[in-house]
Order: structure tokens, then sequence, then C-alpha cells
């Protein structure tokens, strides 16, 4: 896996950075293809996506743009960034209805479910599930249809257990969703999503089962799992998922045969090992706390202590992750909270004539955007005596230089809109830029001063001149050279 990951960057490089003409439909898919494995779940795979979007929706390419906000949706989230998700999310839901695309549609719907119960609001959540399964019927290929089936199922079965109502039945409800679910996947018929659908559906299986104490029925599904993860791969999410799953029926069923807590103890390193690789760390915080606990019965005291500390770490920086992003996105993300109860059925006409404005407005908005800015690029200044003193600000740039000074987590987003070629250069230049360099390069394009920047990041004066030397070396700009000149004539 190693050897083959540089080889796919470089496939990407070549094709998507270096190409001197419009990318093609079918590049695009290639990329995409190529991004869309586990090893871009990351702030690298974050940045080629969402160039590649931009890529896609310079050509009109609808079906390309859908998938591929599909995946970037599915990053932020993760990162908690829901306030920039559900910016993507509004076009992602807007682009798939108007292309009657309603697997797509059903799919964000369940990705906008999912925020509401990270809020704790898992009523809305249910009406959104609610309002995604009244547009199954509208998905005509059986095999589309039923992979939007298990999408739904799987977030109602995580809304019920975050929710954990009633609580007299709500282990019940889990299973029989979880049932529903294996029901579905094992009709699908592609290899690899059947796999993906059916390991699914046996990690939920299992662990409502042991909420029930039913270990027997669990260890059946357990090892149809095991032969899933074989077509799927293990060092995936979902293979996290299956070892934890593993080591709760060892730790929890003791007549299974093989089960103790060492085997316990071997199964959640496994997927300790897997979820720290991917970075998953809901779930590895998780597993030290259940690791903790199996060196607590060992009366391994030290270890008991070193595991805990561990997941209390990682409690601390998800829990100040998830406050921040949803006290931020709950304006944007209550805004319309009518909307969600409204069926297919209704006012038909209205929503195909709204969702075509929307969609032309976007288009009319992005070309006004990019012919703006070649009409108010900056020129670079006859004389500028030191770097500290930034080309003079002009009109055009208000907008963008007020959301920087605000922090706003909506600029980046919005200066990629305004220069759609920017990160695109400075990727030729280096393909290994980070999405931070890049926004870092925005603020100088925009002539924000070092103190400016270091005020509004809340960092000191001299860690934004770190990373002003920092980029100048990425880039090969010169100590001779003025930044603020460099990245005006970009």
């Amino acid at each position: 896996m190693k050897t083959k990951i540089p080889l796919l960057l470089l496939i990407f490089n070549i094709v998507f950075f270096y190409s001197q003409e419009k990318t093609t439909e079918k590049q695009i898919d290639s990329i995409t293809n190529i991004l869309w494995s586990s090893n871009f779940f990351n702030d690298e795979g974050l940045v080629k996506l969402t160039e590649l979007y931009y890529q896609a929706k310079e050509i009109d390419y609808e079906e390309g743009q859908i998938r591929l906000l599909k995946r970037i949706v599915e990053i932020k989230s993760s990162y908690s960034d829901f306030i920039s998700a559900l910016q993507y999310l509004k076009h992602l839901k807007s682009l798939s209805l108007s292309a009657e695309q309603y697997e797509e549609y059903t799919y964000a719907n369940c990705l906008e479910a999912k925020i509401f119960f990270m809020d704790k609001n898992y009523s809305q959540a249910k009406k959104v599930l609610n309002l995604a399964e009244k547009y199954l019927y509208k998905i005509q290929d059986k095999e589309k249809r039923r992979k939007a089936k298990t999408e739904i199922y799987i977030y109602q079965w995580y809304n019920f257990e975050k929710s954990k109502l009633p609580k007299s039945s709500y282990a019940d409800s889990l299973l029989s969703i979880s049932k529903k679910l294996y029901n579905e996947a094992v009709l699908i018929e592609n290899n690899h999503q059947r796999a993906k659908s059916v390991l699914y559906s046996t990690n939920l299986m299992v662990n409502s089962l042991i909420l029930l104490k039913k270990y027997e029925e669990a260890v059946k599904y357990l090892k149809i799992g095991g032969q899933e993860l074989k077509t799927f791969g293990e060092v995936t999410y979902l293979g996290v998922d299956y070892y934890e799953a593993k080591g709760d029926v060892e730790y929890n069923f003791k007549h299974y045969k093989g089960s103790s807590n060492d085997s316990a103890l071997a199964s959640y390193n496994k997927a300790i090992k897997i979820g720290e690789a991917l970075g998953y760390t809901a779930k590895t915080k998780e597993l030290y706390s259940k690791v903790a606990e199996i060196y607590r019965e060992k009366k391994d005291y030290a270890k008991q202590a070193l595991f805990l500390q561990k997941s209390s770490n990682l409690e601390d920086s998800i829990q100040i992750k998830e406050n921040k992003g949803l006290s931020e996105v709950k304006p944007l993300l209550y805004a319309n909270k009518g909307d969600v109860t409204e069926a297919p059925s209704q006012n038909r006409t209205l929503l195909y004539f709204l969702s075509a404005v929307a969609l032309l407005t976007i288009v009319i908005g992005g070309r006004k955007l990019y012919f703006n800015k070649k009409k108010n690029k900056i020129q670079p200044l006859k004389k500028v005596t030191s770097e500290k003193d930034p080309v003079v600000k002009t009109n055009p740039y208000n907008h963008l230089i007020s959301l920087a000074l605000k922090n706003d987590s909506s600029f980046y987003l919005t200066f990629l809109e305004a220069f759609p070629d920017f990160s695109e250069k400075l990727l030729n230049i280096n393909p290994l830029m980070k999405i931070s360099d890049i926004e870092f390069c925005a603020y100088i394009k925009l002539n924000l001063e070092t103190k400016q920047i270091a005020i509004m990041k809340k960092i000191s004066v001299r860690a934004v001149e770190g990373k002003k030397y920092r980029i100048r070396k990425k880039l090969g700009i010169s100590a001779e050279e003025n930044m603020y000149i460099w990245f005006s004539k970009l």
C-alpha cells in the first residue's frame, strides 16, 4: 500500500495539475476514484477534492460535482467543520434535486440528519430521515434504491443509539433496524458495495445483540462480518468497528471459543492501531476506555491510568471541536427548519422552479465573480519599500478581507469562489501544499499585515513570520523578493 499511494499521487498531479486544458469528465471520474480511497480521507484529500469539484463546476459536469460534494461533506463533518459542511451540503441538495439524482438527495439528507443528532436534536434528525424515505420511490434503479435504503437505515440506527429512547425498548429498535439493513444489504449486486453494506449491518447487529445479551446470535453475525471484511479491507473505518465489535463479544461472552480478556485486548489493540492510522478519533477514544477497563481487571493500574489519560485527552479535544462547530452552525442549521417536513408531492412545481432559480443564481454568480476578478485584478505597485508595507487594498477585496479579519469559517470557500485558479497555481508549484498553507497564502494575496493575521488567528507575530518563512521555502520565493508583490502577480 505504501508504494501505491505515491504512485497514485503522481498520476493525480500529472493528469490534473499539469494539464494545460480543461479537465474532461472522464479525467474527473478517474481522479475521483483515486481520491475515494480512505488514504485520502484527510486534509490532503480535501484539498484535491475541492480543486476537482471546481474543475467539474467549470465544465458544468453535474454528476461529478455531486459525487465530489458528497465526499467533501463527509470529510468536513468528520472534522466537526459543520458550518463549511452545511454550505457544501446546500449545494449538494440543490444540485442533486434539480438533476433528479434522488439517491444522492436521500444521502444528503442523511448527512444533514447526522449533524442534527450530533446536536442532540433527535426529533429533527428523525424528520429529515423520514423526508429521505419519501424520495425512495423516485429512485428507479433497484440497486441504487437498495443502496439508498441502507444509508437511511444506518443513520436511523445511530439516531436511536444516540437518543436511547424509549429506554425500555430502544435496544429492540436498534436490532430491528440493523436486521432491515442486513436484509437489504445482502441483495446488493455490486461485490464491493455489498461487502461494505453487509459489514456495516453486521457490526451494528452485533452491537444491538450485545445490548440484549444475545451473545450466541452476535457470534453468528460476527463471523459473517469477518468474511465480508476480507472483501472490503481491514484498514478502513468499518475495519475498526469490526475489531471493536469482536473485542466486545470476546469481553462479554466468555463461553465463545477463545474468548478472554487477553483476546478482547488483542482485538481492541488492533482496532486502535487502525483507528490511529486513519485519524478515527471518536472511536479510538472509546477503545482507550475499554482497554483501560481490561487493565483495571488485570490489576495493571499503571496501564489503566495511561489509557484513561489517552481517552481523556481525546475527549477534551473532540468535545471542544464539536462544541465550537455546533455553536457556529446552529443559525445556519435551523434557518430553514420548517423545510424538512415537505414531501415530494407538495408544491412540486414551486420546488422545481426554486431549485432552477437557485442553480441559475449559482452559475450566474460564479461567472460574475470570475469576470469581476479579471476586471479588478490588482496591478503591482511601482515601488514598495519593504515587506511590512503591503500592496494597497482595493474595493473588490473588501468583503473577503472582512471575512478574513473575523476569522469566518466561510472565508476559504468564498475566496476560492472569487479566485478559482488560485490554489491550482500554488499546487502547480508545490503539490504538497496543505489547506492551511493555501489559506495563509490567501491572506497574503489580500495584503493582510503580519499583525492583522496574528490578531485574527490568535497567534504571535513571531509565529506568523515563521509561517511566512515556511511558505517562502515551499513556493521557492527568494528572500530578496517581496512576498506581497509576488502574490499580487499570481
